[in-house]
Order: C-alpha cells, then sequence, then structure tokens
C-alpha cells in the first residue's frame, strides 16, 4: 500500500513540479517499485485522457524541423549508469545490471547489506566515506570519488552520487546512489 505521502510524490513527478533533481532520483526507485510505477502510470493515463479532450492546439511553424535537429545535436548515449536503491538503513534494496557488471555483485548478494561492507578496501578514502556517512545522516545528496572493489578483488574507481527521497515530513524513503567508473587517473573530489 502507497502511503499517501508517496501518493503525493507520485502526483508531482507525473504533474511535472517535482524539481529535476528529486525527479531523477524518484525514476530510479520507479525502476524498482512495482506498485509505484503501476500508480504513476495510472496518474499517466488521467492526464493523458484529459490532455485528449482539450481542444487541439497547432505548433509553431518550424518545431518539427528544430526538434528534430536538437535530437540529432545529442551526444551518442553513454555507457549506463549503475544504480542502486537502499532503505532509509542504507541496505540494498535493488541494483540494476550495470551495478552488477560494475562490481561483479548480484542482487542476491548485495540485498539487505550495505553496499560498503563489500565494496570498500584498504585504498578506499576513509575521510570521503565519511563524508558521504555525514551528508546521508543529514538526508543531502552528496558526490564522492572512491576507490573500490570489484568481487574478484581487482580495484575501480567510481565516482559516486547519492540522493536521498524523502517523505513530505522529511523523512527519508530512500536513497538512491548513480556510479559511473572513471579512469584511475581521475582525483578523488
Amino acid at each position: 500500500m502507497l502511503t499517501g505521502s508517496i501518493q503525493d510524490c507520485a502526483a508531482h513527478y507525473v504533474s511535472g513540479e517535482m524539481p529535476a533533481t528529486e525527479r531523477e532520483s524518484f525514476e530510479v526507485v520507479l525502476e524498482f517499485h512495482q506498485e509505484l510505477r503501476s500508480h504513476v502510470a495510472g496518474l499517466q493515463e488521467t492526464v493523458a485522457g484529459l490532455a485528449a479532450e482539450a481542444p487541439p492546439v497547432a505548433p509553431p511553424a518550424g518545431l518539427k524541423a528544430r526538434l528534430l535537429a536538437a535530437v540529432a545535436a545529442l551526444p551518442a548515449p553513454a555507457e549506463p549508469e549503475a544504480l542502486v536503491v537502499t532503505d532509509p538503513g542504507g541496505l540494498v534494496l535493488w541494483v540494476n545490471p550495470a551495478f552488477t557488471a560494475m562490481c561483479g555483485y548480484s542482487l542476491a548478494e548485495l540485498r539487505g547489506r550495505k553496499p560498503g561492507e563489500l565494496l570498500q578496501g584498504p585504498a578506499t578514502d576513509a575521510a570521503a566515506v565519511q563524508r558521504i556517512r555525514e551528508s546521508v545522516q543529514a538526508r543531502r545528496a552528496c558526490r564522492e570519488t572512491l576507490v573500490n572493489y570489484h568481487k574478484d578483488g581487482s580495484r575501480y574507481r567510481a565516482e559516486v552520487r547519492i540522493a536521498p527521497v524523502l517523505a513530505d515530513g522529511g523523512e527519508p524513503l530512500w536513497f538512491v546512489a548513480k556510479e559511473r567508473k572513471v579512469p584511475e587517473t581521475a582525483r578523488a573530489g
């Protein structure tokens, strides 16, 4: 059952009122939360039905050509981001296949555990980990570059961006992490 504040988040998402940074995190939650995804789809159908009843509006001349040119100018899609969703306590609920490919651990191996337990090791910057911990406790978004360890023991550097998804009262519902590998020569940040 979806709580009222989660339904409110869904309504803000569908209406376009949700800020872009929150929207990105909410879209990750939609990847794993089937009930929420169904609720959002229902809201979107309702909005589409209302829009279909409105009188048609003719687009400005040349709009189609400008849109096609803008799409053609977009850069090629990058490698998919590794995504992680945790509960408010930081325990893994869901990871996408890109995360599994990056670290070597399956969702079954990660579920119910804190990612750092498996991914961090001797070369991981303790100060960066502390900054992440403080940001999460303060319910703030953060970005750090860490040395993590693949399941096979090999090291890799990853830029980690974590953002909370908050209920109306400010309590965290989930934390969403987006990660990507960075070259070994990149400096921690």
